[in-house]
């Protein structure tokens, strides 16, 4: 929630969020890493356009992930920064 709100003040406007919790059950119904951030609540997906990676990163987002026109994934995971593109 934190980063959310961090994100949130750097945009200045509401952060409309695509996915968040999942419960395993769900994650791999829309085939969801098998150890997806979203399944430990620690992860939200946000519309693309909303927050650049830079955006995110500032935030304190630890993992980031961009797909192709649909979402920005951003995830306070324990460990090192990662930035992927799906």
């Amino acid at each position: 929630m934190l980063l959310l709100e961090r994100i949130r003040r750097i945009l200045g406007k509401p952060l409309p969020i695509i996915d968040g919790y999942r419960c395993p059950t769900h994650n791999y119904a829309v085939g969801g890493a098998a150890d997806s951030q979203h399944m430990y609540g620690t992860a939200a997906d946000l519309p693309a356009g909303l927050v650049d990676m830079t955006q995110a990163r500032n935030a304190g987002a630890v993992g980031i992930g961009r797909s192709h026109g649909f979402a920005v994934h951003v995830d306070v995971r324990r460990g090192a920064h990662v930035e992927w593109v799906y």
